[in-house]
């Protein structure tokens, strides 16, 4: 286990959108893979580092909000070594912004 610190930069802040193509909801992280078209138009990879389970079902998210093929928004901080890697802070779920029955934004249990 590590701080988040020692692999991600809080100098590099991001924000992906983009479709997801796997879930991992496993301790002590969780794993949010999403494919997010670059600058240059080409699909890129993204794996996002999340909070356990227990602390992401606190914040109020089910493993039903992540359908494979859902769009997302995740905001967290990019890994210091360049990668496609991030630590994810919060996400967000563009088709609920509209809906009053639950939030569209969530903690990613960090």
């Amino acid at each position: 286990h590590h701080a988040m610190v020692a692999e991600f930069s809080l100098d590099k802040p991001v924000t992906l959108r983009g479709t997801l193509t796997k879930l991992l909801w496993i301790n002590p992280h969780g794993w949010i893979y999403l494919d997010v078209k670059g600058a240059d138009g080409q699909v890129e990879n993204w794996a996002i580092e999340t909070g356990g389970p227990g602390r992401m079902q606190k914040s109020g998210l089910r493993t039903t909000d992540f359908r494979i093929g859902r769009e997302l928004i995740v905001g967290g901080f990019a890994a210091k070594d360049g990668s496609r890697h991030a630590a994810g802070m919060i996400v967000t779920f563009p088709d609920r912004e509209a809906l009053s029955d639950r939030p569209a934004s969530f903690a990613l249990g960090r």
